[in-house]
Protein backbone atom coordinates (compact mmCIF):
# COMPACT_ATOMS: atom_id res chain seq x y z
CA UNK A 1 0.00 0.00 0.00
CA UNK A 2 1.15 3.74 -0.95
CA UNK A 3 1.68 5.85 2.02
CA UNK A 4 0.65 9.31 2.58
CA UNK A 5 3.70 10.64 2.01
CA UNK A 6 4.74 9.08 -0.85
CA UNK A 7 1.80 10.33 -2.43
CA UNK A 8 3.03 13.79 -1.35
CA UNK A 9 6.01 13.21 -2.98
CA UNK A 10 5.04 12.49 -6.10
CA UNK A 11 2.66 15.93 -6.29
CA UNK A 12 6.25 17.57 -5.48
CA UNK A 13 7.66 16.05 -8.10
CA UNK A 14 5.28 16.83 -10.53
CA UNK A 15 4.47 20.77 -9.68
CA UNK A 16 8.45 21.22 -9.76
CA UNK A 17 9.30 19.19 -12.93
CA UNK A 18 7.20 16.49 -14.53
CA UNK A 19 3.83 17.15 -15.94
CA UNK A 20 1.71 18.10 -13.67
CA UNK A 21 -2.40 18.42 -13.83
CA UNK A 22 -2.56 22.17 -14.26
CA UNK A 23 -0.06 22.98 -16.86
CA UNK A 24 3.62 23.71 -17.09
CA UNK A 25 5.49 22.75 -14.13
CA UNK A 26 8.14 24.95 -12.21
CA UNK A 27 10.86 24.42 -14.32
CA UNK A 28 9.32 24.53 -17.41
CA UNK A 29 8.14 27.95 -17.15
CA UNK A 30 11.37 28.99 -15.59
CA UNK A 31 13.46 27.99 -18.18
CA UNK A 32 11.96 30.52 -20.19
CA UNK A 33 13.29 33.13 -18.18
CA UNK A 34 15.93 35.32 -19.20
CA UNK A 35 19.02 37.15 -17.51
CA UNK A 36 17.00 40.61 -18.65
CA UNK A 37 13.57 39.39 -17.80
CA UNK A 38 13.90 37.82 -14.58
CA UNK A 39 14.43 41.54 -12.72
CA UNK A 40 11.80 43.66 -14.35
CA UNK A 41 8.84 44.94 -12.63
CA UNK A 42 5.47 45.74 -13.54
CA UNK A 43 5.13 48.24 -10.72
CA UNK A 44 5.69 47.64 -7.35
CA UNK A 45 5.46 43.57 -8.54
CA UNK A 46 8.60 41.67 -7.06
CA UNK A 47 10.82 40.48 -9.56
CA UNK A 48 10.52 36.92 -11.01
CA UNK A 49 13.89 36.19 -8.88
CA UNK A 50 12.55 37.68 -5.96
CA UNK A 51 9.69 35.01 -6.50
CA UNK A 52 11.58 32.26 -6.83
CA UNK A 53 13.54 33.19 -4.10
CA UNK A 54 10.66 33.49 -1.68
CA UNK A 55 9.71 30.04 -2.63
CA UNK A 56 12.76 28.58 -1.96
CA UNK A 57 12.69 30.64 1.71
CA UNK A 58 9.40 28.70 2.11
CA UNK A 59 10.61 25.83 1.25
CA UNK A 60 13.38 25.68 3.84
CA UNK A 61 10.99 26.24 6.25
CA UNK A 62 9.19 23.35 5.38
CA UNK A 63 11.98 20.84 5.71
CA UNK A 64 13.24 22.66 8.51
CA UNK A 65 10.16 22.21 10.18
CA UNK A 66 9.93 18.18 9.12
CA UNK A 67 13.25 17.89 10.70
CA UNK A 68 12.43 18.61 13.79
CA UNK A 69 14.16 22.47 13.59
CA UNK A 70 10.98 24.36 15.33
CA UNK A 71 13.17 27.23 16.03
CA UNK A 72 13.80 28.42 12.68
CA UNK A 73 11.55 31.40 11.73
CA UNK A 74 11.24 33.32 8.03
CA UNK A 75 12.42 37.12 8.94
CA UNK A 76 11.51 39.60 6.94
CA UNK A 77 14.88 39.87 5.30
CA UNK A 78 14.68 36.18 4.20
CA UNK A 79 11.01 36.42 2.90
CA UNK A 80 11.67 38.54 0.24
CA UNK A 81 15.62 38.51 -0.12
CA UNK A 82 17.52 40.14 -2.25
CA UNK A 83 17.62 39.20 -5.46
CA UNK A 84 21.50 38.01 -7.35
CA UNK A 85 21.46 36.05 -10.91
CA UNK A 86 18.25 33.82 -11.76
CA UNK A 87 20.47 31.12 -12.24
CA UNK A 88 21.98 31.21 -8.73
CA UNK A 89 18.15 31.66 -7.52
CA UNK A 90 16.88 28.50 -9.93
CA UNK A 91 20.11 26.55 -8.02
CA UNK A 92 19.03 27.48 -4.89
CA UNK A 93 15.20 26.26 -5.55
CA UNK A 94 16.81 23.39 -7.18
CA UNK A 95 18.59 22.09 -4.56
CA UNK A 96 15.63 23.07 -1.98
CA UNK A 97 13.67 20.98 -4.03
CA UNK A 98 15.90 17.94 -3.53
CA UNK A 99 16.01 18.35 0.34
CA UNK A 100 12.18 19.09 0.44
CA UNK A 101 11.30 15.95 -1.45
CA UNK A 102 14.02 14.11 0.79
CA UNK A 103 12.67 15.00 4.11
CA UNK A 104 9.08 14.75 2.74
CA UNK A 105 9.58 11.12 2.38
CA UNK A 106 11.62 10.57 5.30
CA UNK A 107 8.77 11.79 7.26
CA UNK A 108 6.33 9.18 9.34
CA UNK A 109 2.99 9.02 7.85
CA UNK A 110 1.53 8.78 11.42
CA UNK A 111 2.43 12.49 12.22
CA UNK A 112 1.41 14.14 9.15
CA UNK A 113 -2.14 15.08 11.40
CA UNK A 114 0.23 16.61 14.17
CA UNK A 115 0.18 20.08 14.44
CA UNK A 116 3.43 21.93 13.14
CA UNK A 117 5.15 24.17 16.02
CA UNK A 118 3.54 27.74 15.26
CA UNK A 119 3.68 30.92 16.61
CA UNK A 120 0.95 32.62 14.66
CA UNK A 121 -1.41 29.64 12.98
CA UNK A 122 -2.61 26.06 13.78
CA UNK A 123 -1.80 23.67 10.53
CA UNK A 124 -0.29 20.00 10.69
CA UNK A 125 2.04 18.90 8.81
CA UNK A 126 0.04 17.16 5.90
CA UNK A 127 -1.08 21.02 5.59
CA UNK A 128 2.05 22.13 5.90
CA UNK A 129 3.11 19.71 2.52
CA UNK A 130 0.18 20.34 0.50
CA UNK A 131 1.09 24.44 1.74
CA UNK A 132 4.26 24.36 0.33
CA UNK A 133 2.65 23.32 -3.44
CA UNK A 134 0.11 25.21 -3.00
CA UNK A 135 2.48 28.34 -2.59
CA UNK A 136 4.75 27.59 -5.32
CA UNK A 137 2.24 26.90 -7.54
CA UNK A 138 0.74 30.23 -7.01
CA UNK A 139 3.79 31.96 -7.40
CA UNK A 140 4.37 30.29 -10.85
CA UNK A 141 1.00 31.33 -11.88
CA UNK A 142 2.89 35.07 -11.14
CA UNK A 143 6.22 34.16 -12.76
CA UNK A 144 4.39 32.94 -16.30
CA UNK A 145 2.07 36.45 -16.27
CA UNK A 146 4.97 38.22 -15.18
CA UNK A 147 6.70 36.48 -18.03
CA UNK A 148 4.02 37.43 -20.72
CA UNK A 149 3.90 41.42 -19.48
CA UNK A 150 7.87 41.72 -19.75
Amino acid sequence: MTKETERIVRILEKTFDKQPWYGSSIMEVLSQVTPEKAHQRIGTSHTITELVLHMTTWRQFAIHRLQGDNNFEVSEAMNFPHAGSIQEAVKALHQSQMKLLEAAASFPDERLGDLVPSKTQRYTYYTLLHGIAQHDIYHLGQIALLLKAV
